[in-house]
């Protein structure tokens, strides 16, 4: 199908995203800053690089920025109150530094369903103006929203996931500075055995799903060879070295893979962009 926004739009929206993103780790940096000395001393950039006083008006800055390119294209498509969902990310990103970050698994959820939302507003942007615009027009066009459905909720789908077990995985990998600062996420909670656990089985639960879209829908041998060797077989050494993890360094390597899937992920799709 044609797209719908502007490229300016597409742009608008595309730093609304990336703006109140960077605000939300901003604030997140801001309030973690005793528990990042201890776990990452060498990546901790606020009181360091910048100051905590500085960090918080780049913070709120960011997020005006955001929320105006959000109103500027919500106003675009004729949705000028759909400025309010990125006020209220904004607002869930506070929370989170301060409270959500703070109490097991609710946290990680928080952090997975943000990341999950990014694809979906894409989605909602474009899909918004077709809504105004006749059904014999829409016909003519031969849109198909089922696959535009499929691959938004798709991609939302393993977005959450993976985002999900990196967190749990961060969280492992943490806890001692985590526990010296109060913080009471799920390996402070129930144990790090309980926490490894969980995580090999999001993990499962990763690598079936993989599985199962090729089995029910993607049959083409571009698929096969790249979510088979690119983000399958990643999964299953993730897998492997969790059930064999013993020490920080071991989560470490494992979220650094996860990372590193994150993006193989998102390059699938580059063969469809030209």
């Amino acid at each position: 199908m044609p797209l719908q926004l502007t490229f300016v739009g597409f742009c608008l929206l595309v730093l609304a995203t990336v703006c109140i993103s960077a605000a939300g780790y901003i604030i997140n940096d801001y309030f973690d800053v005793n528990a990042d000395m201890m776990n990452r001393p060498d990546t901790v950039i606020i009181g360091k690089s910048i100051n905590r006083r500085n960090a918080i008006i780049l913070h709120w800055v960011l997020n005006i920025i955001g929320c105006i390119c959000g109103f500027l294209v919500s106003y675009g498509v004729g949705r000028p109150s759909y400025t309010f969902v990125f006020m209220f990310i904004a607002g869930i990103l506070w929370f989170y530094s301060t409270t959500f970050s703070r109490e097991p698994i609710v946290g990680n959820l928080v952090v997975a369903v943000l990341v999950a939302v990014v694809p979906l507003i894409e989605t909602l942007y474009e899909v918004l103006p077709l809504l105004s615009m006749p059904i014999e027009f829409l016909a003519d066009m031969h849109i198909k929203f089922e696959d535009i459905l499929m691959w938004s909720l798709g991609y939302a789908l393993f977005a959450f996931l993976l985002t999900l077990l990196r967190e749990m995985v961060k969280d492992i990998e943490d806890v001692e500075g985590d526990r010296s600062y109060g913080r009471n996420t799920l390996p402070i909670a129930y144990g790090i055995s309980i926490a490894r656990y969980a995580t090999i089985g999001v993990a499962i639960i990763i690598l079936a799903a993989i599985i199962f879209v090729q089995v029910v829908k993607l049959h083409d041998v571009y698929s096969l060879i790249y979510l088979n060797v690119l983000i399958s077989a990643p999964m299953l050494y993730v897998i492997v070295r969790l059930c064999k993890a013993e020490d920080v360094q071991d989560y470490s390597h494992v979220s650094l893979i996860l990372k590193i899937t994150m993006l193989l992920g998102l390059l699938y799709l580059f063969p469809y962009v030209f």
